[in-house]
């Protein structure tokens, strides 16, 4: 499998021919923003309002039938053809949904490709990251961690005793590649990594170093977000010996980059100036198919995402 390839890409193919394409947002983000986290299974679909009924809330209590028929994070970049977004759900279609009431009373998603992780084929297809990289993960895994993700950006009662034994038993196993016998295990550890980062869980500097220096495009990536929110010093010296390394992907350099510069720590913040030009200018990105309508998705290079500090 090459490095650049998702997880599980899906392809919105109407959108190809519509020449619509939007900046998808981080699930960080798209989290923070949701109002509702529900489970529930779509029961009737047409063209501009899809209806759910929602058989378990986490959070604000939703219960019954409830109609989605918008965006509330939609930054449309183009849009042709005089088809604009829509929505993609079939009947019979079972998962999880981030919500945001709307002013008449219904729902929204954040994107026509985000704010839901379908179940297909008993997992859920999970964003942890970001939906161009999604992983097939256990429904009780998914449950487990969300539940206490959920919480924690919504200032409710976080109990992450579960989660922090999850995440210790899965990163102290060796990195997994993308070969069929060691899939679970990857997805695994993705959802171990990221979980720590978006619950700013502690994790050892040398069990983030081995995934790190593995040769796992996605697990790097996921390596370096959370080395980011390590606030220790020993994590953000090697953020920086990190993003002068030629062989490190520029993805994986730029979450640590992201990480750094969110810590607020100006010693290591003037560090990181001082050796923009010594950093890639190479530029990097999600992959995946140019005709995705996610396309207008950015990543900088090392060098843009320091120059965005030295300069503001």
């Amino acid at each position: 499998m090459k490095n650049h390839l998702t997880f599980l890409l899906v392809l919105f193919t109407s959108f190809i021919v519509n020449a619509t394409t939007w900046d998808e947002p981080w699930q960080k983000e798209i989290i923070q923003k949701s109002d509702c986290f529900v489970y529930g299974s779509v029961i009737k679909v047409n063209d501009t309002v899809v209806t759910v009924n929602v058989v378990k809330s986490f959070g604000r209590v939703l219960t019954g039938q409830i109609k989605i028929d918008g965006f509330f994070m939609l930054e449309l970049c183009s849009m042709s053809g005089g088809h604009g977004p829509e929505l993609h759900f079939k009947e019979g279609d079972e998962g999880y949904f981030f919500l945001k009431k709307g002013d008449n009373g219904n729902y929204m998603i954040p994107t026509p490709s985000s704010g839901f992780d379908i179940i297909v084929d008993g997992s859920v297809h999970a964003t942890y990251r970001h939906t161009y990289h999604q992983a097939a993960v256990d429904p009780k895994v998914y449950e487990m961690t969300y539940s206490q993700i959920w919480n924690y950006y919504h200032n409710k009662k976080v109990n992450d005793v579960e989660v922090k034994k999850f995440i210790e038993e899965y990163l102290s196993k060796p990195v997994a590649g993308f070969e069929e016998d060691e899939l679970d295990l990857f997805f695994n550890q993705h959802v171990a990594l990221e979980t720590a980062y978006l619950l700013n869980i502690p994790v050892d500097f040398d069990t983030l170093k081995k995934f790190a220096e593995s040769e796992n495009y996605h697990s790097q990536i996921s390596a370096m977000r959370c080395m980011g929110v390590q606030n220790t010093s020993e994590a953000k010296k090697y953020i920086i010996t990190y993003i002068q390394q030629e062989d490190k992907s520029s993805f994986s350099k730029v979450m640590g980059i992201e990480g750094l510069i969110a810590s607020g720590d100006k010693k290591y913040i003037k560090q990181l100036i001082n050796i923009k030009d010594k950093v890639s200018d190479e530029e990097t990105g999600f992959g995946g198919n140019i005709m995705d309508p996610r396309v207008c998705t950015s990543v900088p290079s090392p060098r843009m995402a320091i120059e965005m500090i030295a300069e503001g």
